[in-house]
Parts: C-alpha cells; structure tokens; sequence
C-alpha cells in the first residue's frame, strides 16, 4: 500500500499548479560569517517547521550550511553554474531532506547568491542570462509543468526588474503549457512595476503582493508574480502574506519572508 501511495503522490507532481504548493521568498542578507545560523535556525524553521513551504527562494543566500552536501548534478549556462545539494533536516529515525538548487553568483563577498530551497526535486533546473549588462543571472527549477524562479533586481530602484520579467515571459511564449511564478526582492512595489509591462505581458500576468511592507524601513520589495505566455489570464487563489509573527524574533535581516499559498491554508 505504501508504494501505492507513493507512485499516486509522485505522478500527481507532473499535473499539480502553483496554488497546490506552499511557496515563500526570503532576502537572507548573508554572509560568510553569519550565513550558517541563519541557514540553520530561520531557513530551517521556514522548510520544515510549522506550516512549512514546499520552495523557497532565498536571496543574498551567502553560503550554503555544511550540511548540505552536493549531489553531483549541475548545470552550467555561459558561466552561470547552479548545483544540486541534498541538505538532510531529519533523524536517523524520522529521515526528512530538502533540494537546494544554489548559484554562487557573487565571486567576490560571496554574500549575493541565489538559492531555491524545495521538498520536490526539480525536473528541470533553467538558467537564463542576465537581462541587462548589469543584472544578476535568473534561476529556476522546472517541476511538471510549472516554473519556479527566484530573481533579485538591481538595488537603488530596481531598473532592471522589467527587463527580468520580459526576459522569462519570452523564454515560454510558445509554451502554453507552462506556468511559471517569479518571487524575490524586485527591490520596487509592484505599482511602479505595472505601468512599464507591456499589454501583452499584463494581460497573462497576476501579481502576488503582501498587504504589509516586506522591509523594515517600509518598502514593499519581496513579492511575485504568477503567468502563462501563451494561455488564458493566470487566475490563481495563492496569496501573498508576511510569515508568522513569532518567526522575525529569529531572524537577522531588514527582509520579512513572505508566504504565497491558497487562502485558508494554515
């Protein structure tokens, strides 16, 4: 019976949509020094504690903890390398491990990677070439028939947030049946983002937006966008809302994690 319910779960994957996972993003601000308890205690608490998310984009992602180790799967994409790492959360007795898909962009500090943590191992893990001359590279991971990306715009405005998003929408437009979702720091609200898409790209877009500012100093910069490029309007019933109260006594960041899942979802 057991392995029944395991081919039933695992087939289900391929049709599932963006609503049937509990999604977050988190601006980490890491850095070789600090970055390892955080990774342990907040992002740890953020994937496998109460209410738990299914994947998790993690910005400034620094270093990856020691305990997650590679597992030999990579992709390299003009020099944009993104590798697999198993990071084992359980006990010998109650076994429980993640997928982190992790690129070490930031040569230099090692502080501004980029990281998606998730409980499903991805199809397909995709880079995509910066957009502008001055922007980060995009990644994301392909489960079924949907797409995961986690971008981190340029600071001081976000200028190259809509290049960001026109470069993903183009990647798929022959592709009606993906659905893909952008989440991060776009380091811009979403209102002075709407306004320089194009009608083409605004009709096939739904933006996820939290109802509180997602940074300390006010600003609402952690957010998401959900879209199809060549199908109908994405209607989605995943909504955007800050994580529990009680995690940001654990956290060592300007950024609020944001949450993205059905309403009613606990």
């Amino acid at each position: 019976m057991r392995n029944v319910i395991m081919i039933i779960f695992i087939a289900t994957l391929g049709f599932a949509k963006p609503e049937d996972y509990k999604i977050a993003t988190w601006n980490l601000q890491g850095s070789s020094a600090i970055t390892e308890s955080k990774w342990n205690i907040s992002v740890r608490q953020i994937i496998s504690g109460e209410n738990p998310a299914d994947i998790l984009a993690v910005q400034e992602a620094g270093n990856l903890p020691q305990t997650a180790l590679p597992t030999g799967r990579s992709i390299n994409q003009g020099g944009t390398i993104v590798t697999e790492h198993l990071w084992q959360l359980g006990s010998i007795s109650r076994p429980f491990q993640v997928y982190i898909y992790y690129a070490q962009i930031d040569t230099g500090a090692n502080r501004v990677n980029l990281a998606i943590v998730s409980r499903i191992k991805a199809d397909e893990i995709i880079i995509l070439p910066p957009p502008t001359v001055a922007s980060r590279p995009l990644i994301g991971i392909r489960i079924g028939n949907d797409v995961f990306f986690n971008i981190h715009a340029l600071a001081n405005g976000g200028v190259d947030a809509p290049a960001i998003i026109n470069s993903i929408f183009d990647r798929f437009r022959n592709m009606p049946n993906i659905t893909w979702m952008i989440l991060g720091d776009f380091n811009r609200s979403p209102e002075s983002l709407r306004g320089t898409l194009g009608l083409e790209t605004r009709v096939r877009v739904t933006f996820l937006t939290p109802p509180a500012p997602t940074q300390r100093s006010g600003g609402t910069l952690d957010w998401a966008i959900v879209g199809n490029s060549a199908g109908d309007l994405v209607r989605t019933t995943l909504v955007a809302v800050l994580m529990l109260a009680n995690l940001r006594t654990h956290l060592v960041s300007d950024h609020f994690p944001v949450n993205f899942r059905k309403f009613g979802d606990n």
